[in-house]
């Protein structure tokens, strides 16, 4: 068998295998969503004096678990391709892009790109210039539409193989199809993470709280009808915490080691786009080095660290004397230390990347 025909063998059998733990995952997720739906209409269902109607809802059989799972999973896909893709676009760009230089520095960025793609006989993705100080990656993508992002202190860190090695290893990404699988797989940590914080910003800001707070509290009937039911939120919790929190664990820990597969695959991609495993190591060695970033990457969040070509996170710091946290700042504080604690790298070591690309250069010397 020829060398490309194993090539494109080995890689959609990896891209295949990513989507069979993907899809897995969509699976659990919808069983979740199933279960807790369940236990939010009997609370509701009991707080209207109705315990029949609760009982009934508990038993788990007015809505079957198969046909919820077979519709629920590829509704789930779905969203998940065309939300991750927005949400990823809209969290970067809350970053602001008006550096000094900016347009003639996409410009260049956007020729090199071109140039590559064309190299890998690749459609060229929209290119975006990011103004930040943390020198870094990455690509998002959805069926028919992709998008590579580089921030300006990487364009200023690196020199021009090393930038073109860069490129390639995202247009490897790209061609591997794993920007779209790992797109896709950032929604449902993202999504359980803001389902918590909706939880705790309700609880927090309905009357029942903020009186056992200590707070004066205008029991005003119009304004307590406006918000959630402090009761209902009060005993959803219980519910909901574990299993968005075990959820968010397991996605985020499939999430992450999805993360650390690909970027071998990459490197190695990337490479035969460059033809350069030299650039691509000494790319690794500069920003691992000089340019690394204050914030250490065990501070970047979840979701756009994982798709970076190193782990370091993007959105700037909070300015000093601007983070002021409240209950429950804190109490998110201490879980993502323990996430931190728990939770798998989501990068391989960059030494050993290094390692790797130094002797995959080796070889091609011996061998030239």
């Amino acid at each position: 068998m020829a060398p490309d025909a194993r090539s494109s063998i080995a890689r959609y059998g990896r891209l295949f295998g990513l989507l069979l733990v993907l899809v897995a995952f969509d699976v659990v997720a919808v069983a979740a969503a199933y279960v807790l739906g369940h236990v939010f209409f009997a609370i509701v269902t009991t707080l209207q004096f109705n315990p029949d109607m609760a009982a009934m809802i508990l038993r788990f059989d007015v809505v079957p678990l198969v046909p919820f799972l077979l519709v629920g999973t590829p509704l789930t896909l779905v969203a998940q391709s065309v939300f991750g893709y927005r949400m990823t676009l809209r969290d970067i760009d809350t970053v602001p892009t008006e550096a000094d230089g900016t347009d003639l520095a996409a410009d260049d960025l956007a020729g090199r790109v071109a140039k590559l793609a064309h190299t890998a006989g690749m459609t060229p993705p929209d290119v975006r210039l990011v103004d930040s100080e943390t020198p870094n990656s990455f690509v998002a993508s959805r069926p028919g539409e992709r998008t590579l992002f580089v921030t300006t202190a990487l364009v200023e860190a690196l020199d021009s193989d090393e930038l073109d090695a860069v490129l390639a290893h995202e247009l490897a990404h790209l061609d591997n199809g794993d920007s779209f699988v790992m797109t896709a797989a950032g929604f449902l940590p993202t999504m359980t993470t803001r389902f918590v914080e909706r939880l705790f910003e309700d609880a927090d800001d309905s009357p029942l709280f903020r009186r056992l707070r200590g707070e004066a509290v205008d029991w005003d009937f119009t304004a307590v009808a406006k918000s959630y039911n402090p009761l209902m939120v009060l005993l959803f919790l219980p519910a909901a915490l574990p299993a968005a929190g075990g959820l968010y664990l397991a996605s985020t820990a499939c999430y992450r080691l999805l993360s650390r597969i690909r970027e071998y695959a990459a490197d190695a991609g990337g490479v035969a786009i460059c033809g350069s495993p030299a650039a691509m190591a000494s790319a690794l060695e500069t920003l691992t080095t000089d340019h690394r970033p204050d914030s250490d990457l065990r501070a970047a969040e979840t979701g756009l660290r994982e798709l970076c070509v190193l782990p370091y996170t993007i959105e700037p710091e909070p300015a000093d004397g601007t983070d002021d946290p409240d209950r429950f700042d804190r109490i998110a504080r201490r879980w993502d230390a323990v996430c931190t604690a728990v939770l798998p790298g989501s990068h391989p070591d960059p030494q050993d990347r290094i390692a790797a690309l130094r002797e995959r250069q080796a070889s091609l010397e011996r061998t030239g």
